[in-house]
Formats: C-alpha cells, structure tokens, sequence
C-alpha cells in the first residue's frame, strides 16, 4: 500500500456504518427511495466487512464481537415489530406503521442492521478505552 494513499480504519467504518444507517431509514420516508436504501446500506456493510483483511488483529477480532451483538440486537427489532404487527390487528391501531413496516421491510432491516452495527462498534470501542 502507498503511504501517500489515506488507510480505512475500523473506527471510520463503524462510524460510516451508522451514519449510512440513520440516512437509510430517513430516505424511506420519501417516496421510490427503497432501492437507494438498500444500495447504500449494503455497500456499506460490505465495505465493513471487505476491508477486514486491511484492520488490525484487534479490530478484527471486535468486528466479530460486533457482528454477535448486532445480530442479537436485530433479532429483538424483528421480535418488538412482529408483537407490534400482531397486536395492531387484534386492537385495531397503527394501520399506517403497519403499512409502512410492511411495505419498506427489506430496506429496513438492512438499515437496521447499518445502525446496530455501528452502535456495537462504537459502544465497543468506548468500553475498551475507558478499561
């Protein structure tokens, strides 16, 4: 590698990630967005996990963690929704979340899965500098 060249660091890609994952879910909430949602949320991901080979061991071995509680994370948001998709169909409210929830799935877990990975990288990185 060029020493001219910036190196991608851990740290700006978790950072990136959430930053991806907070404009993903804003860009639902305008119409024909979908694509440009998904597009960039797994571009991100993939970048995330691509440039594992150029991290440090450390920060390999912290994207692993990540991965474990991000997935965690991402299965109780699916749970919260579903219990959320039911119940608005027993009492009758939230047609339009329902709707929403529905329609843009795909977009948000994807988005989601941006958002947690970046808050267990960042949530990491600060528990193991305040040690």
């Amino acid at each position: 590698m060029d020493a001219s060249q910036p190196k991608v660091t851990y740290r700006f890609m978790i950072i990136l990630t959430l930053v991806v994952g907070v404009i993903g879910i804003s860009l639902l909430f305008l119409p024909d967005f979908d694509l440009l949602s998904i597009v960039l949320s797994c571009a991100t991901l993939g970048g995330l996990i691509g440039g594992q080979a150029g991290y440090e061991q450390q920060d390999r071995q912290r994207l692993q963690r990540d991965y474990k509680g991000a997935f965690e994370w991402l299965i109780l948001v699916l749970l919260a929704a579903f219990a959320f998709i039911a119940s608005s169909q027993w009492f009758g409210f939230g047609e339009g979340i329902v709707d929403f929830l529905n329609s843009h799935w795909p977009s948000l877990i994807l988005s989601m899965m941006c958002v947690l990975m970046g808050i267990a990288g960042l949530q990491n990185k600060t528990v193991e500098s305040s040690a």
